[in-house]
């Protein structure tokens, strides 16, 4: 029948390699995994030997070398384990080389007589008998120890987040069994000469196994500070209450009862001991662990003071940029984070933004925020994904969304802690809690915001509207004194008398009321020139207010263009004469169709283009060119006399505006003629010609469409 020691060691044999096969087939290419399964297979050796010396006494010796050959192998396995866990140390193959030498000597030295020169079976247990070599395998035992301890503290020192406390789950597994194994297969050996406990310090192995390969596996670990923190309290305090209570019966047996007897006093006493050992149960674990928290969680705060303080900036901050930035701070303080940032949304944009401490020189944008699914997300938690990736593009380990019953508020990124820890349970539970107030809170606080930021723009468009109608109320003053000049005008030109006098002068200058002398003949002729541009200039007046009141129509009749542009050129060359200048017209090549056009309105806009190049060219001539270009008529007067300013030029079709220039050689001109022009050209679908260079003349004219009389 198998006995406990057997069924145990059998059990903690198949979990070392469950655990040592499942660990390794994860990454088996990972070189951390490899070296852990060395260390697990060279572990289960160490541990099946042990028991095989124990239980096969005529064998006792060999088991007991191979013991301490597994054991030296797989102490060099754990150091290059260390070297590249999380991430390598030393990364040349220097390291590998010289750990193995050193770790295949030390094997080496394990199988010498020398070593261990007998081992002598009692019954139970195989006791070791050391030898002059032993002294060295201590020697390089403690030495690889300490080397891997150095390694796993550079690691643990170098590392942040979850990478870090992976390294410290490292360090409680090894901590627990080098303690066990060392003290029950090393040291009292050492001691004492025999090692009766050797089998019990195998079991200890399934502890560092466990708790490497859950390091090597997972990403997420519980907190090992509170583990550590704990145990340590709870062992102090074992020992404590075990020491005093055996130092106080063994005194009280040998000064107060020195006879080895059980007398009514002596169990009184022991009555008397037990209460005080219950009694002081309660004090003594308190105080230790306190000392345990004084110096395993120097960071450590406390949550309801925090949410307290939290909480009251959230009731008396109503501004939100100060609510943002303090309850930032608070947070920073109290988890003693790197950086953290506070993000506040608006119709998916980005509406205020608040940040804690150093800040990344990246950080994301909208679109990458909104891809943070999960209410609250840890980065080491998170499987590989998209918003593990953002996380740690953005160097950040929590996001939090910030929520309302009915509305989305924005995020509260964290990132690393100062001291590279985790974020713990009681750091999760602390987000939970104050996430929906501090959603609440901004929520108000941009409420409000909002009512300041609408008061201020409220004020300032009152302002600005304000200001338009100052400036529309200045400009109707200004139409309204156009249109009193325009009404003036037409008031004093419209006269009926006007018709009269020009039907008169057109009899007189024709002979109907007798032969006239040539300079009669000349000076009635200017009367009547005077007259149609007196005519002319009404017309100009009539049409600009057709246009205020929307009546401003082309009528479309059958017009011959050649012989219009031909009529009022040769109306105008009396005028040229006079002020000896060449007035040329260029007929077209070839047959004009006769076009559908507004035949007065355009012989209006001709005689106004002929009619300028005249009055503003002192000498030289001025060409009148009518031609066709395929679907289109172009008709150009080019004169050769003040040109426009530059300045002038893009207001020289306005109404009622005329350039300086013309104003001095005119100043009796309106400013309509090419307001008028410009807008019957376009209104029959055509566009206004216009080139001019100050001091050397001008170019107006106009195309028109085609369009054949049916």
């Amino acid at each position: 029948m198998l006995s406990i020691s057997s069924i145990l060691t059998v059990l903690v044999v198949l979990s070392l390699v469950v655990l040592g096969v499942f660990t390794v087939q994860t990454n088996p290419r990972q070189r951390a995994n490899q070296y852990f399964g060395l260390v697990c297979c060279f572990i289960t050796i160490w541990v099946s030997v042990n028991y095989l010396a124990d239980s096969d006494p005529s064998r006792a010796l060999l088991w007991t070398r191979l013991a301490f050959w597994s054991a030296a192998l797989a102490m060099g396995s754990f150091v290059l384990f260390a070297n590249v866990f999380p991430r390598r140390v030393f990364r040349g193959r220097w390291f590998m080389v010289a750990v193995s030498v050193v770790t295949m000597g030390a094997a080496v030295i394990t199988l010498l007589p020398d070593f261990v020169p007998e081992a002598v079976y009692d019954g139970t247990t195989s006791n070791v008998i050391t030898g002059p070599l032993y002294p060295l395998f201590i020697w390089y035992f403690i030495g690889s120890m300490l080397l891997a301890f150095a390694l796993l503290i550079r690691a643990e020192r170098r590392e942040r987040g979850a990478a870090r406390e992976r390294v410290r789950f490292v360090f409680a597994g090894v901590l627990l069994m080098v303690a066990a194994t060392s003290l029950t297969n090393l040291f009292l050996p050492l001691i004492i000469g025999s090692n009766p406990w050797a089998r019990y310090g195998s079991f200890f192995t399934v502890a560092f196994v466990a708790f490497t390969s859950y390091a090597i596996v997972k990403h997420r670990l519980f907190n090992v500070r509170a583990v550590v923190a704990r145990s340590v309290a709870y062992t102090l305090l074992i020992f404590t209450l075990a020491g005093g209570y055996s130092l106080a019966v063994f005194g009280v047996s040998i000064y107060l009862f020195p006879e080895n007897q059980n007398s009514l006093e002596q169990n009184l006493t022991y009555i008397v001991l037990a209460v005080l050992l219950a009694v002081t149960f309660q004090p003594l674990k308190a105080f230790f662990e306190r000392v345990t928290d004084r110096f395993l969680f120097r960071d450590h705060y406390d949550s309801q003071e925090l949410i307290n303080h939290l909480g009251n900036v959230m009731v008396g901050e109503l501004e939100l940029e100060r609510l943002m930035s303090k309850s930032l701070k608070i947070l920073g303080e109290h988890l003693k984070v790197a950086h953290a940032h506070l993000y506040v949304f608006d119709d998916n944009r980005i509406y205020r933004v608040a940040h804690y401490g150093s800040i990344p020189q990246r950080l994301p944008t909208a679109a990458r925020l909104q891809l943070l699914r999960h209410r609250l997300a840890v980065a080491d938690e998170l499987e590989r994904g998209k918003e593990k990736e953002i996380l740690e593009t953005f160097n950040m380990r929590v996001s939090l969304h910030l929520r309302t019953k009915g509305e989305f508020v924005g995020y509260l990124l964290l990132g690393d802690k100062l001291n590279g820890d985790i974020y713990i349970q009681q750091d999760i539970q602390v987000l939970e809690i104050i996430g929906q107030e501090l959603a609440v809170a901004i929520t108000n606080a941009k409420a409000y915001d909002e009512i300041a930021h609408f008061n201020a723009t409220l004020q300032q468009k009152v302002d600005s509207a304000t200001a338009q109608l100052r400036s529309a109320n200045a400009r109707l003053k200004e139409l309204d004194s156009a249109k009193d000049e325009f009404i003036s005008m037409a008031s004093h030109q419209l006269r009926t008398p006007l018709t009269t006098i020009k039907g008169y002068l057109s009899m007189v200058v024709e002979g109907d009321a007798g032969k006239l002398s040539r300079q009669q003949k000349e000076f009635l002729g200017y009367a009547y020139d005077s007259s149609q541009q007196m005519s002319s200039l009404i017309a100009d007046l009539l049409n600009v207010s057709r246009m205020s009141a929307g009546k401003f129509f082309i009528e479309k009749t059958a017009t011959n263009l050649v012989k219009l542009v031909e009529e009022e050129v040769r109306q105008l060359q009396s005028q040229a004469k006079t002020k000896g200048l060449e007035l040329i017209f260029e007929r077209p090549k070839g047959d004009m169709p006769t076009m559908q056009l507004d035949d007065s309105k355009t012989r209006q806009v001709v005689m106004n283009f002929i009619d300028n190049a005249i009055h503003y060219t002192k000498a030289g001539s001025v060409r009148v060119v009518l031609e066709r270009h395929k679907n289109q008529v172009k008709l150009t007067v080019v004169d050769t006399g003040i040109g426009v300013p530059a300045a002038a030029r893009p207001k020289l079709f306005s109404k009622f505006y005329r350039a300086q220039n013309a104003q001095n050689v005119r100043p009796d001109g309106t400013g309509l003629g090419l307001f008028l022009a410009k807008r019957v050209v376009e209104d029959q679908g055509g566009t206004i010609i216009f080139e001019s260079t100050e001091g050397k003349g001008s170019t107006f004219g106009f195309t028109l469409p085609i369009s054949e009389s049916k």
